[in-house]
């Protein structure tokens, strides 16, 4: 059979109040619906002929003409009475939804709104308008397709006695009366027929249609659920006719999940752990109660997502929301007798968030969150990999620390940061200083801001010099913020904010750029061939246009491609191994050179580097700071100089800071040191004077410092 309806997706919205009108337009549109809005019920029937369209939204409270009246009107309209009515109101009471009913309506939105699922819910009105009137118009042609609708219709004597029976299409799971005038018990289960009845007397007493929705059981154990309306019919009769719903019901259950929980984890998401945390509060308002809120954050949790790859990550999240879920309530048995409701939720990213009534004791909580500390940090396993992730937690209190969600929320997450600030691992409760040093470091954030867009940023170079020749052999461009006080901020502490706020990629450009100019500069001055080594943040290798970057900043500033080092890490080098090695034979093909940073503080080994087209390896001053006292990290650093030899690789020591260390260095055959002992990063003017004229081209190393 050719359908007869066409696709249609336009909405009629009337309300007086622009504003509701202009946040439903902006939810719809944004669906791909096309939106027709008007401010009262008199234009709402004007534009509706020449609309037509799919859905009516129709606010109660209107001038000129309410939405009832509107709907009675479009309804007497042609091709209006197939067309769903919504009718919007704030007014929950029972009047209101029969005055919708009586007035033509097909369904009814409360205010507020439920806007996450408000689409949602608009699609499946639409949807089951069409359905029906592609029925209605099956009817107009073959009235013997009357029997073919779905509704099962029962009438139903004053007594409740099953007195007529049409089958629909739900006589499968209805049971089907073995003669007439048999009461409700007889022809239902013994829940079910009781809310009939109840609904039954309902319509009879108010002479208004009754609505009831509910379940039963198949063959099996399936759960079909229904819609049964009870309409008041001739003789004190109620005619019920029963709709299966069971499909709708499961579409609500996923719309309600795709809204409020978390599909990674399976835990309640954000909007729900907020809603559910503002009833927590409400209910221990009123027996003046105490909530503990736990903001959970896995420490450096970031590696395993560049290192292994996003989907290895979410196996891994997976795994700690299933060991957080159970081991909350496990601590909470062992360390407390009693305890109310417990909420846990997936905020996002790693970090998860638990609400606890009924834990008063600080001491009792502390303990609480320290044995959720030891047992997350268990070593978790993983498709063969093993990692040990720790978790920082913050807690705050209610009504101590705020007293409402949002507050206790934003006390519970600058706790959480406070404990990492103490160097993770660890449990922090809130305090009130915190909030004073989390507004210093929004503020800070902000001058970053105000320093990058006015290029107040500025490179200081450190030399590296050539063990064996005691010659400079490169320079390490190193960025540093002098702060508008006068004192330096340090590195630490404004590079890790900008990578969190995505301030990196402009910063890594213009350190690019200014490194390029200023390396050909003392090219021209000097006719010094000098290598200028640029950290890379791994934001920066990962974003499309880095070939075009550097590229870009090398013609820019006239300076040969054999001139600019990269300085990468580990963990940028092992995320996508084979796009960085397509990366990295980009680079070497032009004539950049490469060197893995801070070598020894990541997840590879030397037998992953002979895949990359790398030049040289710097050890971490972490091994190199006790390299003379150490037995262990002195046989660490021997093996690295020894392995990245026979690699091919170029090797030099950072941190270098006495001669003891030069002398062992040397002796192991490092290639290149750099360190405090030779110089501090300085000044591009300070540096020229200090290494770059001629009576400063050799150190010697024993007098160096």
């Amino acid at each position: 059979m050719t359908d007869l309806v066409a696709p249609n997706n336009r909405i009629l919205i009337a309300d007086d109040d622009p504003t509701m009108r202009k946040v439903m337009r902006a939810a719809l549109e944004k669906d791909g619906y096309h939106v027709v809005d008007v401010e009262n019920g008199a234009l709402a029937t004007e534009a509706f002929s020449d609309l037509v369209p799919a859905v009516v939204l129709l606010d109660v409270e209107m001038p000129v003409l309410d939405g009832f009246a509107a709907c009675r009107q479009i309804r007497d309209l042609p091709n209006g009475r197939s067309v769903p009515i919504v009718i919007v109101t704030g007014r929950e009471d029972v009047d209101a939804v029969n005055s919708a009913y009586d007035a033509g309506a097909t369904d009814f939105l409360t205010k507020p709104i439920n806007w996450p699922i408000f689409s949602h819910r608009i699609r499946y009105i639409m949807r089951a308008g069409s359905d029906y009137q592609r029925l209605r118009q099956s009817e107009a042609k073959n009235e013997a397709l009357l029997r073919a609708m779905p509704d099962t219709f029962v009438i139903l004597s004053p007594e409740g006695e099953i007195v007529d029976y049409l089958p629909g299409k739900l006589h499968h799971m209805l049971p089907h009366p073995s003669r007439d005038n048999i009461s409700l018990q007889e022809f239902l289960p013994r829940r079910v027929a009781y809310v009939w009845q109840v609904s039954n007397n309902a319509a009879l007493r108010t002479g208004k249609l009754q609505r009831l929705d509910f379940s039963l059981e198949g063959d099996d154990n399936e759960i079909f659920s229904y819609e049964a309306r009870f309409v008041p019919y001739v003789d004190d009769r109620i005619l019920v006719s029963v709709s299966e719903i069971t499909e709708r019901k499961k579409a609500e259950q996923q719309i309600h999940r795709l809204a409020y929980y978390d599909s990674l984890t399976g835990l309640p998401n954000r909007q729900y752990f907020r809603e559910q945390l503002a009833r927590m509060i409400k209910e221990a308002e009123s027996v003046d109660g105490k909530i503990a809120i736990l903001y959970v954050d896995l420490d450096n949790f970031k590696r395993i997502n560049d290192t292994l790859g996003h989907t290895f990550g979410d196996g891994v999240l997976q795994a700690i929301a299933k060991r957080l879920k159970g081991c909350i309530r496990n601590t909470l048995s062992e360390s407390t007798e009693s305890h109310g409701p417990l909420g846990l939720a997936r905020l996002g990213g790693d970090e998860f968030v638990a609400a606890i009534e009924g834990v008063e004791d600080e001491d009792v909580l502390a303990s609480v969150a320290e044995r959720i500390r030891k047992r997350l940090r268990e070593p978790v396993s993983y498709i063969g990999h093993e990692f040990v992730v720790t978790p920082s937690i913050g807690i705050a209190m209610y009504p101590q620390d705020g007293e409402d969600a949002e507050d206790l929320l934003k006390h519970a997450d600058v706790a959480m940061y406070q404990a990492k600030g103490a160097g993770r691992d660890s449990v922090r409760f809130y305090s009130g200083t915190m909030s004073v040093r989390s507004l210093a470091r929004l503020h800070l954030e902000t001058e970053l801001r105000q320093a990058v867009a006015n290029d107040d940023l500025e490179l200081h170079y450190q030399p590296k010099f050539d063990l064996s020749t005691g010659q400079l052999s490169g320079v390490e461009a190193l960025l540093r913020w002098q702060h508008a006080d006068g004192g330096f901020i340090p590195p630490d502490q404004f590079i890790t904010m900008a990578e969190e706020t995505g301030l990196i990629l402009p910063i890594g450009e213009w350190v690019l750029k200014t490194a390029c100019h200023q390396a050909h500069a003392w090219q021209s001055r000097f006719e010094r061939d000098l290598c200028v080594a640029v950290n890379i943040s791994s934001q920066q290798f990962y974003q499309s246009d880095l070939r075009k970057t550097i590229m870009k900043s090398l013609f820019e500033a006239a300076l040969k491609p054999n001139l600019l080092q990269l300085e990468l890490t580990e963990s940028i080098l092992m995320r996508d191994i084979n796009d960085t090695i397509a990366t990295l034979d980009y680079l070497k093909e032009i004539g950049v050179t490469i060197a893995i940073d801070d070598f020894g503080t990541g997840y590879s080994s030397l037998s992953y580097l002979k895949r990359f087209p790398l030049d040289l390896l710097k050890i971490d001053r972490s091994f190199v700071n006790e390299i003379t006292l150490r037995n262990d990290d002195a046989a660490i650093c021997s093996a690295i100089i020894a392995m990245a030899h026979q690699l091919g690789l170029l090797v030099i020591a950072e941190g270098v800071e006495t001669n003891a260390q030069v002398e062992f260095l040397r002796g192991q055959g490092c290639d290149q040191v750099q360190g405090y002992l030779f110089g501090k990063p300085v000044p591009a003017d300070e540096f020229e004077v200090r290494f770059l004229a001629e009576s400063a081209e050799i150190i010697d190393f024993k007098s160096a410092g």
